[in-house]
């Protein structure tokens, strides 16, 4: 007994190394054959280095190929969580009838299950484990089919997703479908696609890779001095490639994808990607509410609903979602319910979200834009022909349209620069000059077809800037509000919450020279009244000043004071601008 496990610890310690000892030309042969997920996933399990998977086609709407792909990516550990996510769509929409893609068909539940696994999504596995146990044969064996006869493939197959189920190697049916193996293995320790068939190697490193996952010992499989791993080395040739059958002058690449990877200690799904937890991606969100912004803000999500929660947190409003048979629905945004026609609805991109706000899986660059209005309300935005301006040059903005395909102009639109108003021409597009060095605010106001626009900042004159959005609720007798907001962008929200009479409230900012000389910050407030009661590092904010080293950061405190004979109510916004300059 105490050889035997000496023995063991040699073999799981030296094997690894004898790996890429002996396999560096089969990994060569197979970079140099077309690639396709057999393929990628050997490599990945011989640790292989710049692995090729420009192959894949990622928009396929074919079960099997989907789950490959999901194979070959989770092997690699991608990051694409939009194409992992839209593959296991894939998958989910060909359950039909508590059984993956075609109902005489086995081969696709074996895969399909195996791709779901690695990906720990359990949709659906019960039912798909019951089917293919519902089809095991007499023998103990699997078929491609329902119908067909025990074959060493789809026995092995079978046995690797049911063991990612609640089956272990100890289970009846693993237990009777081992015992069938055992009838198809040869004198030469190979195993035949079937009782009537010559050892192969496509049959042999099956299943050694499913020996690989269920930690079976291989001595138990030794036929006199023979076992599966000496047959299937036996296959190899001088090139690294392995032949399917003894005899065979030329090897296979399909045969040595599945040699390399059994003879890695691989198995299928070799890697496991949670797509909970490992799809947050940086994403930018604003919500235009009917009579103001409520939020602008950068945040970390993965989908659309998860972005609106972050959201909430950061821009402090409240929301509602209701579960509907089609999926949550969002009500109510910041006390703004959905009533009558109007409500609602997001946008990506400009183009309206036409899945549950739980589905829609962002991408790193996405601009997620909330509205409330009646369907059919369209999104803006505002362009300038450039950012910055000398006094009294030429200034071009334009307002335009998404009509879900194009961008079109808006003719006879509002637009706002600053306080000032301008109606849009057949061209939608406003001309103007401004005389008086500062930044100037321009959007296009909300109407009952179209969203209020993004904001543009433009800048008259020398300098640079930072701007924060403010944004007050004044009541009668809620208590008053703080958070904390820091920022390292140009545009970012302060919403001071709901304020009374005689309450205050105070926010830090982080303001991070990144450039390579000292600067100079001054700040102004532009907007409604009430922003004038707004100190900064507790003085009025028109002889608010700083210096700032390069790399260096300066807190600012933000604070404003509603005054107690106020009669001001309602939502209050406005814009804090710091103006920088070379010190």
């Amino acid at each position: 007994m105490k050889k035997f496990f000496f023995t063991l610890l040699i073999i799981l310690i030296a094997t690894p190394f004898l790996i890429f000892a002996e396999y560096d030309n089969t990994i060569s042969y197979l970079q140099n054959q077309t690639q396709n997920t057999w393929i990628t996933q050997a490599l990945v399990s011989a640790q292989a280095e710049n692995i090729d998977i420009s192959y894949l086609d990622n928009n396929t709407d074919d079960l099997m190929t989907a789950s490959k792909n999901i194979l070959a990516l989770t092997a690699i550990q991608s990051d694409d969580y939009e194409t992992l996510n839209n593959l296991l769509g894939v998958i989910n929409n060909n359950f039909i009838d508590n059984q993956l893609g075609s109902s005489e068909l086995l081969n696709d539940d074996f895969w399909g299950l195996l791709a779901l696994s690695s990906l720990h999504s359990e949709d659906n596995i019960s039912s798909i484990k019951e089917f293919i146990l519902s089809n095991q044969n007499e023998d103990g064996g699997w078929s491609w089919s329902v119908t067909g006869q025990s074959d060493s493939n789809d026995t092995a197959a079978a046995i690797l997703a049911l063991l990612e189920t609640d089956l272990t190697i100890s289970s009846s049916e693993i237990v009777l479908a081992l015992d069938y193996l055992h009838t198809v293995q040869n004198e030469d320790g190979g195993f035949g696609y079937d009782t009537n068939s010559e050892s192969d190697g496509a049959s042999t490193a099956w299943i050694i890779s499913m020996f690989n996952k269920a930690n079976i010992d291989i001595n138990d499989w030794y036929v006199g001095d023979n076992n599966p791993i000496l047959f299937l080395q036996s296959l190899q040739l001088e090139d690294g490639s392995f032949t399917w059958l003894t005899g065979d002058e030329d090897g296979s690449s399909m045969v040595t994808s599945y040699a390399l990877l059994s003879l890695s200690n691989g198995t299928y799904p070799l890697n496991y990607i949670d797509l909970s937890v490992n799809n947050t991606v940086n994403v930018d969100l604003r919500i235009e509410g009917p009579d103001n912004t409520i939020c602008l803000a950068s945040l970390e999500a993965s989908n659309v609903l998860e972005l609106l929660i972050s959201g909430s947190e950061v821009c402090n409003f409240d929301y509602i979602v209701q579960d509907t048979e089609y999926g949550p629905y969002v009500s109510s945004i910041d006390y703004i319910d959905a009533e009558g026609m109007s409500g609602w609805q997001y946008w990506v991109n400009s183009a309206s979200g036409m899945v549950a706000v739980d589905e829609y899986i962002l991408e790193v660059g996405d601009e997620v834009l909330w509205a409330y209005g009646e369907y059919g309300i369209q999104p803006t935005r505002v362009e300038t022909n450039q950012n910055i301006f000398l006094t009294g040059e030429d200034i071009t903005i334009t307002i335009t349209y998404f009509d879900g395909s194009d961008w079109l102009v808006l003719e006879n639109i509002e637009v706002y620069v600053n306080n000032d108003i301008y109606i849009t021409d057949e061209n939608g597009q406003v001309n103007l000059t401004i005389n008086e060095d500062g930044i100037y605010t321009v959007y296009s106001e909300q109407t009952e077809s179209y969203i209020r626009s993004n904001k543009e900042y433009i800048t008259i004159g020398n300098g640079i800037s930072e701007i924060v959005d403010l944004s007050v609720n004044i009541l009668n007798d809620n208590p008053e509000n703080e958070d904390s907001v820091s920022f390292t962008i140009n545009q970012s929200m302060i919403d001071f919450g709901d304020l009374e009479a005689g309450q205050s409230a105070e926010n830090i900012l982080s303001l991070t020279n990144t450039g390579t000389v000292d600067i100079y910050i001054e700040a102004s407030i532009i907007g409604d009244n009430i922003f004038d009661f707004t100190n900064l590092n507790q003085s009025e904010w028109s002889n608010f000043n700083l210096i700032i080293n390069p790399s260096d950061s300066e807190a600012v405190n933000v604070e404003l004071s509603i005054p107690s004979n106020t009669t001001d109510s309602g939502q209050q916004n406005g814009q804090l601008i710091f103006w920088a300059t070379i010190n």
